[in-house]
């Protein structure tokens, strides 16, 4: 009985770790995109003798702290095809998490900031920070509810796809607030996942007060197991996204209702492949009757394939409706697809590496669509278990329809992470 408690309590551990994800992919093309978020691979979970970072315990409550120092490079700080300008980013990054775990019920809490200073560029500078609170309760061996609530100030990044092209005045800084509601059965064959979610996106500057809004969301996935390793499933879903403002910069109501299914496949092949992807079509509704209604194609899905123990090949894809304030634009459509690769080269080494591509297009806008492509590849180094060292070049490249909106740029990072 131990042992099934300890299994059960492992499980929902890797499937926490993902919450992140989708709670990321939840909210879609917004600027945000959860910047803070730390991505974890099977790669990260793998034993390391002598390299656990430690961590401090009261109460069957588990506290890790840590602090992140980096130096970072950007030879293109505008993301702007002429004119150029680059820079030294100084980064700070503190953090604290919170778990509980026990075979009934888990806790998680995470607190960080990060902070940015230009060596040359000051009005570059920005300050970010959250919160995020998840509390998920067992009910019998088969009923689970899941509650989640968090906050961040974030900011709206330069070259993202409607980021303000003014380039005297500071990067938008946004505030957003996201709730979430999951309840879940687990069956012998049959299984079932309601959620229910509301964000709210709340511009700083007033000039951007129309880019406020409020997005519900609920979704059902039922799913029928094939076997205990594989199975299939089908998600119905709606979003309602309420601009807080009747009119857009350009007297749009971009008041929309997007609903649809996915249809796809689960799978726990043990350690080997893990995950789910779906596929299926969505119809947007927007409320301005200039605006014409679109039905278009959708796909969500994250598997992660480790052909031995220490490789992990991701793959990350999202297509979708995403809310749009563009001149002309009926709507919008985003299209990514990422694939990357985590190698434990030693015990205390971990190598990564990752390409991907992201589709903007915009509706009825002609020569507006966007298309980005990137690259990173990295190392980390654990120099003991309070204390490691990490490296990652990253370079990205847009094009699009109008040549005033392509650019490339690379960037070059070394960050010092400090732990307990």
């Amino acid at each position: 009985m131990c042992q099934n408690g300890s299994g059960r309590a492992a499980r929902l551990r890797w499937r926490y770790r993902r919450l992140p994800l989708v709670i990321a992919f939840a909210l879609g093309g917004s600027p945000l995109v959860a910047q803070d978020i730390t991505r974890t691979t099977p790669i990260d979970d793998l034993p390391r003798p002598g390299y656990e970072p430690r961590t401090i315990q009261t109460g069957g409550f588990v506290i890790e702290p840590r602090l992140d120092l980096g130096v970072r490079f950007d030879n293109n700080i505008f993301a702007t095809d002429e004119n150029r300008k680059s820079d030294t980013i100084f980064l700070v990054r503190p953090s604290v998490e919170v778990k509980r775990d026990t075979d009934t019920s888990m806790f998680f809490l995470r607190g960080y900031g990060e902070f940015s200073r230009y060596a040359k560029t000051s009005q570059e500078n920005t300050d970010q920070f959250g919160i995020r609170a998840s509390y998920r309760k067992g009910f019998g061996d088969r009923h689970w509810v899941t509650a989640t609530a968090s906050f961040d100030r974030t900011f709206d990044r330069r070259g993202a796809p409607e980021a303000n092209p003014d380039l005297t005045q500071s990067p938008a800084l946004i505030n957003v607030t996201n709730g979430d509601l999951e309840y879940r059965y687990d069956g012998p064959r049959i299984g079932v996942t309601a959620t229910a979610g509301v964000t709210k996106l709340d511009y700083l500057s007033l000039e951007d007060s129309d880019r406020d809004m409020l997005t519900y969301r609920v979704a059902v996935k039922g799913q029928v197991k094939l076997s205990q390793r594989v199975a299939v499933f089908v998600q119905p879903y709606l979003n309602d996204r309420e601009p807080r403002l009747k009119t857009d910069r350009n007297g749009v109501d971009r008041s929309t209702t997007t609903y649809g299914a996915l249809a796809g496949v689960s799978l726990e092949l043990g350690d080997k492949l893990n995950g789910n992807i779906g596929i299926g079509i969505f119809h947007s509704n927007p409320r301005d009757l200039a605006l014409d209604a679109f039905t278009g194609l959708s796909a969500n899905g994250q598997l992660t394939w480790r052909p031995q123990t220490r490789t992990a090949v991701r793959l990350d894809i999202f297509r979708g409706d995403v809310a749009t304030i563009r001149a002309g634009a009926m709507g919008r459509i985003d299209t990514r697809i990422d694939l990357g690769i985590d190698q434990e080269v030693r015990h205390n080494l971990i190598v990564r590496g990752s390409v991907g591509m992201r589709n903007v297009h915009y509706r009825e806008s002609f020569d507006a669509d966007q298309r980005y492509w990137t690259g990173e590849g990295g190392a980390r180094y654990l120099l003991n278990r309070h204390m490691w060292i990490e490296a990652v070049a990253t370079y990205t490249r847009r094009t699009a329809d109008t040549a005033a909106d392509e650019f490339s740029k690379w960037q070059g990072m070394i960050r010092l992470g400090l732990t307990y």
